[in-house]
């Protein structure tokens, strides 16, 4: 039988493969590739498994994924095999692999599936990993893992991956690690999970790390924690910051801080942020700073008494964001820098027990704006000495209606001769 190159030319159907076959099998590896392109999986059926073994990766290649199913998964292990036989460095081709479905993978057996390379595994397409079993998928060894790419990750049921052991799971690769949706990594034994690398950790979907639960996020080592990304550190929720204790909160760096959203920063506890360094308060996003608790705030204020540095790490720009109800937590620790640097409505704030005990140096630091936000009832607090040291153009910001609430006493002595420079 004359062979034509030609696949438009070349017509054949599946009895007369199978007697050319059977006739003169070696013109088997004589159809051209362009010819073979053009079988149905019928073609195939109708050969012997020693027939279908003579074929080369190459012609196997040109086949349709329609078309190797004309091969069982039975047939592709002794294809399989017989390529490495006739060579430790030949295998059946990752193109070719990359075609089969689960139906192939269900007839291998699992001593065929072992002897798969790592290469053949990773070109695997997502849908064929249903084809193993999970005592399959925890048998492939540890040397292999890292060929595994994201279409493993995607394809494998949930009880496959969680079947994945503590030494396959630090194997696995970085493009199969960010395929990892949020309900297998939340399957994962706190074992398992913590036998993820800090690579790993950085690896990781942003769903995936927000969608972690809070038990398993405090399970988290100081390492994984650290190795967030600070993308990612912008979704971690209130109730996962909320499970850290002061050790791991303390143990993030000034990037992956400043990446922490409003809702992060809610969760942190009075211990977490009076435990952190005056370098890490410093490194809060500006517009998180309103979502620090009072009790949080309230532990920075305890934690600078006679420790001024603590709360002097706040940097101006984050005192600006302080609110009505958090100023007083830290106003008497602030310096007057970061006393001139509230808005008007944290003046407004302060309360009458510390206005009272504001330092002459952080009087200094109110504004002519400043000085006429203080609040009416306030007016009364202020010490004579803490009047005697405001200048001019502070005095002058007291409105009308404040001066009404001074005593004679703080007008005499405090005001003095500045009395004229009010409005």
């Amino acid at each position: 039988m004359q062979v034509s190159s030609s696949a438009a030319s070349y017509k054949i159907d599946a009895t007369q493969l199978k007697s050319l076959a059977t006739a003169s099998p070696s013109l088997l590896k004589s159809i051209p590739n362009a010819a073979l392109s053009k079988l149905s999986a019928s073609h195939f059926q109708a050969l012997t498994p020693d027939q279908k073994k003579l074929f080369s990766n190459a012609q196997l290649e040109s086949l349709s994924a329609s078309a190797l199913k004309g091969f069982t998964g039975t047939d592709i292990a002794a294809m399989d095999k017989a390529f490495k036989d006739a060579s430790p460095a030949s295998a059946l081709s990752v193109k070719v692999m990359a075609k089969l479905g689960a139906d192939h993978l269900t007839q291998m057996d699992t001593t065929a599936k072992g002897l798969l390379t790592g290469a053949q595994l990773g070109s695997l397409g997502a849908a064929a990993w249903s084809g193993f079993t999970s005592a399959q998928v925890t048998a492939i060894a540890d040397s292999k893992i890292p060929a595994l790419g994201a279409n493993f990750t995607t394809g494998a049921s949930l009880d496959q991956f969680s079947a994945l052991s503590t030494t396959q799971i630090p194997k696995l690769s970085a493009k199969s690690v960010g395929a990892i949706s949020a309900d297998k990594l939340n399957a994962l034994s706190t074992a398992k999970l913590q036998a993820l690398t800090g690579l790993q950790i950085s690896q990781l979907s942003a769903k995936a790390v927000s969608n972690m639960s809070a038990s398993q996020f405090k399970n988290l080592t100081a390492t994984q924690l650290n190795s967030i990304s600070a993308a990612n550190m912008r979704g971690v929720t209130t109730a996962q910051m909320s499970s850290l204790n002061a050790t791991q909160v303390a143990a993030f760096s000034n990037s992956q801080i400043k990446s922490m959203s409003g809702n992060a920063v809610a969760g942190l506890s009075a211990t977490n942020i009076a435990n952190l360094s005056a370098e890490q308060l410093s490194s809060f996003n500006v517009n998180a700073i309103s979502s620090l608790s009072i009790s949080a705030l309230d532990a920075v204020g305890t934690a600078a008494a006679g420790v001024l540095d603590k709360t002097a790490g706040f940097t101006n720009q984050q005192v600006a964001k302080f609110t009505a109800s958090q100023v007083n937590s830290v106003v008497l620790s602030m310096t007057e820098s970061q006393i001139s640097s509230l808005s008007l409505k944290a003046v407004e704030g302060i309360s009458k027990a510390n206005t009272g005990q504001l330092t002459d140096t952080q009087i200094n630091g109110l504004s002519k704006a400043q000085v006429g936000q203080i609040s009416l009832e306030d007016i009364a607090e202020l010490t004579v000495p803490q009047l005697a040291g405001m200048d001019r153009t502070q005095i002058s910001g007291f409105t009308k209606n404040q001066f009404a609430q001074f005593s004679a006493d703080q007008i005499t002595n405090g005001l003095g001769d500045n009395v004229s420079y009010l409005v």
